[in-house]
């Protein structure tokens, strides 16, 4: 009897494993043209280096998720002194998610480096960073 008994309690394991899985999404497959991919508790790539004036996309490869630039809203959220804040969500709504399938944008006007993070998920570390470098674009000077 003992180990009928362990046997049905391994695969009452097995059932609940299962079944706890079932909720969980690993992506649609159908994730938008983006720059940054947001899944299961991660951003990748992690860090992403654009230029001053550049847009980045978060193309959303799952639900439950969000970005936040707002140091107001996290405590592990930096951006440079002078930036503009930036969240996926409006308003103080730090709850709310993207679904699937939908992108957020942001144009970065001031250079550094931008920690962000998704709000639900901070602490089992879905957090990220954008660089933002000054244009590397060469003008040439003529001199008379």
């Amino acid at each position: 009897m003992r180990n009928r008994t362990r046997r049905q309690f391994v695969s009452a394991l097995g059932v609940g494993a299962v079944a706890g899985l079932a909720g969980c999404s690993l992506g649609s497959g159908n994730v938008p043209d983006g720059d940054v991919e947001v899944g299961t508790n991660y951003f990748d790539p992690g860090t992403y280096t654009v230029e001053v004036g550049e847009t980045v996309t978060w193309a959303f490869a799952d639900s439950g998720h969000n970005v936040c630039g707002d140091p107001d809203d996290h405590g592990d959220v930096s951006i440079p002194d002078g930036a503009k804040p930036f969240t996926s969500y409006d308003g103080d709504n730090t709850g709310s998610t993207v679904n699937s399938g939908e992108t957020y944008e942001h144009t970065f006007e001031t250079p550094g480096e931008y920690h962000y993070v998704c709000i639900p998920h901070a602490s089992l570390g879905m957090q990220a960073d954008i660089v933002v470098e000054e244009s590397s674009g060469t003008s040439e000077t003529t001199e008379s």
